[in-house]
């Protein structure tokens, strides 16, 4: 094989890995119902814990009501089901309604530039300009 041969083999490989990354992340977002930015999830899972190879215990939250369950390969069995805390609920809220507006985990830095960008915008055009460091007066 010539080199030309191995370079074109080399980059068509490395595009059909790029479309199966693509793909899989894809998916993933389409199973979770999260492909668009908007949560559709009514049941969150909030934390799991493996007990031994095929079983794990599960907090789970439906609505206003956390359950713990216990999954095996052959049945999930409620454990224990408590009303979920007040504030926690408040938390759930603030943050489904943050999602809601389009804010994902770059929200933070969204909000930095667009704090940046008003005070830029709000300083006045006739100010002084400083020199930078490094730079003469002249």
């Amino acid at each position: 094989m010539h080199a030309t041969d191995w370079l074109s083999f080399s980059f068509s490989f490395a595009v059909v890995l790029a479309l199966l990354g693509a793909l899989l992340y894809g998916l993933k977002r389409l199973q979770s119902g999260n492909l668009l930015g908007i949560p559709q999830r009514r049941i969150r899972i909030l934390e799991s814990a493996s007990l031994a190879p095929r079983q794990k215990l599960v907090l789970v939250r439906v609505k206003d009501q956390d359950l713990l369950l216990g999954v095996t390969v052959q049945q999930i069995s409620t454990l224990a089901a408590f009303p979920a805390s007040g504030d926690e609920l408040a938390a759930d809220a603030s943050a489904s309604a943050a999602d809601l507006n389009g804010n994902n985990h770059l929200a933070p830095l969204a909000h930095k530039l667009a704090e940046l960008l008003k005070s830029v915008k709000d300083k006045p055009a006739d100010a002084p300009k400083q020199p930078h460091a490094g730079e003469d007066k002249a």
